[in-house]
């Protein structure tokens, strides 16, 4: 059995090498180039690097910190402190592998950019609340999604608030259950729906409003958090003018700049992720 080591590019939590020394003394294999197991090491910022860029099985390697503020690293499936007892399960084979959906997020030119965990718009330093809306169009074909999805959508949210978090099933007892960690501070969140739905969560509204296809009507009560089918078409646009920026889709957590009336999309991807549970 052979591993890979992977921790934050430029701020690792701990010495890759320190790591791969560990493996190695277990009587396992170090290999960079064909490894058969990925080990992440950080926090969930990294896994949810890494998690859309390798392709072998990989097991998510939280590192624990006394820092009030400091990483939560809540998709850890073993704490660095019981890493030498995890590697003893993997070469037993005391583990599985279950796969997970990913998202596709397209704005402008940048290259499309698929995502395992969450991707949200928030707004920027110096930004009041963010005007914005979320479309919603249920295509399990997904037929020329690139385009703009408003001429066939199933509804329309029109929001002010400071943002907008879409969740995979993976990646829900993240960012997208703070409304869980708010009501329950004490009990650790865990996967809030399946892989089959997509989770839409606005950020603290203070106004909402939804339209329904082929309605002119608007309902000014709609709900803080909901989930969609996995195959639906999300569209966001910033409808006034203001500084907000999309996160999830870099390793850094400046974000990237988002101008106002020109959509982002986000949809399923083909891209599954592999995820290791020890048993």
């Amino acid at each position: 059995m052979k591993f890979a080591v992977y921790a934050h590019p430029q701020r690792p939590k701990i010495k890759q090498e320190s790591i791969e020394n560990l493996v190695v003394s277990l009587g396992l294999q170090i290999s960079k180039s064909n490894p058969d197991i990925a080990l992440v090491i950080g926090g969930d910022g990294t896994f949810s690097y890494y998690g859309r860029r390798l392709s072998v099985p990989m097991l998510f390697v939280g590192v624990p910190t006394s820092e009030i503020l400091g990483s939560k690293s809540r998709l850890a499936k073993v704490s660095i402190h019981n890493l030498p007892e995890a590697l003893q399960g993997l070469k037993k084979g005391n583990y599985v592998i279950t796969e997970r959906r990913m998202l596709e997020v397209i704005y402008e030119d940048y290259s499309s950019t698929s995502v395992l965990t969450d991707v949200y718009l928030e707004r920027g330093i110096f930004a009041g609340c963010i005007r914005y809306s979320v479309t919603v169009t249920n295509n399990s074909n997904k037929t020329g999604h690139r385009a703009n999805s408003s001429s066939g959508y199933n509804f329309t949210d029109f929001v002010i608030g400071n943002g907008v978090i879409i969740s995979t099933s993976f990646g829900s007892g993240g960012y997208y259950s703070y409304l869980d960690r708010i009501n329950r501070p004490k009990k650790r969140p865990i996967t809030l729906f399946n892989d089959s739905r997509l989770g839409i969560c606005h950020i603290l509204p203070t106004f909402g409003a939804r339209r329904l296809k082929d309605n002119k009507e608007y309902e000014e009560t709609i709900p803080i958090r909901y989930t969609v089918p996995f195959d639906s078409i999300i569209e966001i646009k910033i409808i006034r003018e203001t500084n907000s920026r999309l996160y999830g889709t870099t390793i850094h957590s400046k974000g990237i700049k988002i101008s106002w009336n020109k959509p982002i999309i986000v949809t399923s991807s083909p891209k599954i992720a592999k995820i290791i549970h020890l048993t």
